[in-house]
């Protein structure tokens, strides 16, 4: 704050109140299950004055998950005239079926609890679909968008090797598979955060 610094050396006309205030976190979440896998995606929109300045991560306690947005707001300066919708989508995980609930924190604050019910049948993540023409592998991926995945594979799964960040829509594709022998295949899924 700069206020106390300026009326000290008399620049009156640069007297200005400027802070940054918590805001609490007001958005919409959804959850859904697909790949063996349960998402969560919130959606909020904010405007120029607002700055995400905390977010996650996934606590879980038995099957009670929650997870922290912090959000502030600056005060005593023009805002910029934009409003933005943004979507964080976050993996809880392969959980069993059941019933759960996953609590939205703001500044420590609880500001919405979502129950949610993960089925007893859920598709796999990953399926194997067989060699391109070109010799590549593919592998269909079962998931959710605004997620990114990482392709990685072992010979005897123990070391990985990531061959490509994907995201839902096109087979995955290892375009050298070592041959002969096994090969393993998995994603690591990456939480994110996307402006729309």
């Amino acid at each position: 704050m700069f206020l106390g610094l300026c009326a000290s050396l008399g620049c009156a006309d640069l007297v200005h109140a400027q802070a940054w205030v918590p805001v609490l976190w007001q958005g919409t979440v959804s959850l859904v299950t697909t790949g063996n896998v349960t998402y969560a995606e919130y959606t909020r929109t904010f405007g120029g004055c607002e700055d995400l300045v905390g977010i996650g991560p996934v606590i879980r306690n038995g099957s009670n998950f929650s997870y922290a947005f912090d959000l502030e707001l600056e005060t005593g300066v023009a805002c910029p005239l934009f409003v933005i919708l943004e979507t964080t989508t976050v993996a809880l995980g392969t959980l069993a079926p059941g019933d759960y609930t996953l609590t939205t924190t703001s500044w420590s604050v609880p500001v919405a609890t979502n129950a949610f019910t993960v089925p007893t049948n859920s598709a796999p993540t990953l399926r194997p679909i067989g060699f391109g023409a070109d010799g590549s592998f593919n592998i269909q991926l079962t998931g959710v968008t605004n997620v990114s995945y990482v392709l990685q594979c072992s010979t005897n799964c123990v070391n990985w090797t990531s061959l490509s960040t994907n995201s839902v829509g096109p087979p995955l594709r290892d375009t050298s598979p070592v041959l002969p022998g096994p090969c393993y295949y998995r994603v690591q899924i990456l939480d994110t955060i996307s402006m729309q």
